[in-house]
């Protein structure tokens, strides 16, 4: 079975969600495969029958009429299979989940269509994650996308410019929270655990929230912090126990 291996800083939770979202397509289109995080977390190994790149299309349909648009689930189109994107929604979708970063006029709709747009398939599998474009377009979930006040000076979300983003990371990411969720870590913090062992797609889902005793793991916890008008993003994210 091809096995598939990515770098990434497990410090930045967009990164983590990312490497979940693409072990998410791989089962979705070829069942059976296994993932893990090696080297200290700076590894996402995947192994899986699927051929990748993965062509991404956001289809028209509207799975529920309820939800205002800024809110809208959407159904993605991954090589002529459908997967159902809802997360930012709560359970009984009445109204946003705690995970919801955008703000304004922007809709999820918008977002991941203009980032879909700006995916480079030759970027993978090395440059996956270090692949950036400038657009006023993100979900907030790459922590090396934030601004703030504090850091720059100025926020360029107030003034509509323009800023490095990272659509592969954005993008996958969106796909890899709809079945990742973060766990709560007390007021304000939300954990994420990298598994060190090979797992099937049920048994990671269940270890990224609540690893189990003598699963070899490492957890991280980070904050959700407002940038500017309403938008939010995720911060980096502070290591915790490595067992």
């Amino acid at each position: 079975m091809p096995e598939y291996n990515i770098r990434l800083d497990p410090h930045n939770p967009g990164q983590f969600f990312a490497c979940c979202g693409l072990f998410e397509l791989c089962e979705l289109l070829q069942p059976g495969g296994e993932a893990d995080f090696s080297d200290q977390g700076r590894r996402f190994r995947v192994r899986s029958a699927a051929a990748l790149p993965i062509p991404l299309a956001l289809e028209d349909e509207t799975v529920d009429p309820r939800p205002s648009a800024a809110l809208e689930p959407l159904v993605l189109s991954a090589a002529g299979s459908r997967f159902v994107l809802d997360w930012w929604l709560n359970e009984t979708w009445t109204d946003k989940s705690t995970l919801k970063t955008w703000g304004g006029q922007q809709t999820p709709r918008r977002m991941l269509q203009e980032l879909l747009s700006l995916l480079d398939q030759r970027a993978f599998p090395h440059q996956l994650f270090d692949y950036a474009a400038y657009t006023k377009t993100r979900f907030g979930v790459d922590a090396r996308s934030a601004w703030s006040a504090i850091d720059a000076g100025y926020s360029p979300n107030d003034l509509g410019q323009p800023a490095a983003t990272y659509p592969w990371v954005e993008v996958l990411a969106v796909i890899g929270m709809q079945g990742f969720r973060p766990a709560s870590a007390g007021r304000n913090q939300l954990r994420y655990s990298l598994w060190l062992a090979p797992l099937t797609l049920p048994s990671a889902r269940a270890a990224a929230a609540a690893p189990w005793q003598g699963l070899p793991h490492r957890s991280y916890t980070f904050q959700i912090a407002l940038r500017g008008q309403g938008y939010k993003t995720f911060q980096f994210a502070q290591g915790e126990n490595h067992v």
